[in-house]
């Protein structure tokens, strides 16, 4: 008898590159009874394959239609790296896989909020707790995204389907879960370039505060640091 490691190993060899795989110290029996429960179990994998996808992109699902969306799901889980995944991670390339702008874009929202919503949760940062400080704590308060931040950049208008930010293009949708509840939030270019300052090692409010002044010369360069602090985009560095 083969040790379980081995087995383990062997059988998801046989499972996911076909017969010419199967090592017969694996099985008893004759070998067309043998084709026929592998034949069986692959389908079942196949299958639970699809349905992790479908769970995963209902927008994206919803967007194509339901015989397109799943055309595109049943050629990725064939996929190498697909079948690398278990369940709950084989959505991790499907964006990159999709060949439509808008919907390898609503794809990448979806996973971005999955990711946001099991994120670690953090306090975020809060008003109340900047206008406690003195300007000079407070220019060199260091500062970071919260752990479920999700940053994602737009190419073009957003799908339908996503009928809260339908026909929008703006640069960049922040996603985050400072809470219960994940938002989605469009930054414009300003905006972006704080929150990017902000992953930085070290960042501190003076950071940002001097990149909204460089990109908006004139106005008032705290808006993009309280947008982003009012959605709880950001948290103190410890």
């Amino acid at each position: 008898m083969l040790p379980l490691p081995d087995a383990q190993t062997r059988f998801i060899d046989t499972i996911n590159d076909g017969p010419d795989k199967l090592d017969p110290l694996l099985f008893s029996g004759t070998l067309d009874r043998i084709y026929l429960g592998l034949k069986a179990h692959a389908n079942t994998i196949s299958h639970a394959r699809i349905v992790a996808l479908e769970q995963t992109f209902p927008l994206t699902r919803q967007h194509f239609g339901e015989a397109e969306f799943n055309r595109h799901a049943r050629e990725f889980a064939e996929l190498e790296s697909a079948k690398a995944c278990d369940a709950n991670q084989i959505g991790s390339g499907f964006a990159d896989f999709l060949k439509e702008n808008a919907a390898s874009q609503l794809a990448r929202i979806e996973w971005a909020w999955l990711e946001s919503y099991h994120a670690a949760d953090a306090a975020p940062m809060t008003l109340n707790e900047l206008a406690a400080l003195e300007q000079d704590s407070l220019i060199n308060l260091q500062v970071a995204p919260h752990p479920s931040a999700r940053l994602i950049a737009i190419h073009c208008p957003i799908s339908a389907s996503l009928s809260e930010l339908a026909g929008q293009n703006p640069p960049a949708i922040l996603i985050v879960r400072p809470a219960a509840e994940v938002l989605l939030l469009p930054l414009d270019n300003t905006e972006m370039a704080v929150f990017h300052v902000a992953t930085e090692k070290s960042a501190t409010l003076g950071n940002l505060l001097l990149v909204a002044a460089e990109h908006i010369k004139g106005t008032e360069p705290l808006g993009p640091i309280i947008k982003l602090i009012g959605a709880g985009a950001l948290v103190v560095r410890e």
